[in-house]
């Protein structure tokens, strides 16, 4: 269940901020980077042209090709807000 969570993030995430990081999954979820980079792995395996690597900033960015393939039709915003409030620092 936490994977399909952490999926829907990655799509929300990439649709407001447009870039992504292992950091940023670690903080919020508290998981550790090899379960971080294992999301990263299974969501680009599911939609390659979401997302690249870009090595020079060290993160993930959304690609030129994105189509939101978990969140479905969810707002995204709404539900960056109800992850904020279930995964408070």
């Amino acid at each position: 269940m936490l994977n399909n969570v952490l999926l829907k993030y990655i799509d929300a995430y990439l649709l407001i901020f447009g870039e992504i990081n292992t950091h940023v999954m670690m903080q919020k979820f508290d998981i550790c980077r090899a379960k971080a980079s294992r999301v990263f792995t299974i969501y680009r395996e599911g939609r390659p042209t979401n997302m690249r690597y870009d090595s020079s900033r060290k993160c993930y960015v959304k690609g030129f090709v994105f189509e939101p393939i978990h969140l479905k039709d969810e707002s995204a915003t709404r539900f960056l807000a109800a992850i904020d409030t279930v995964f408070t620092d």
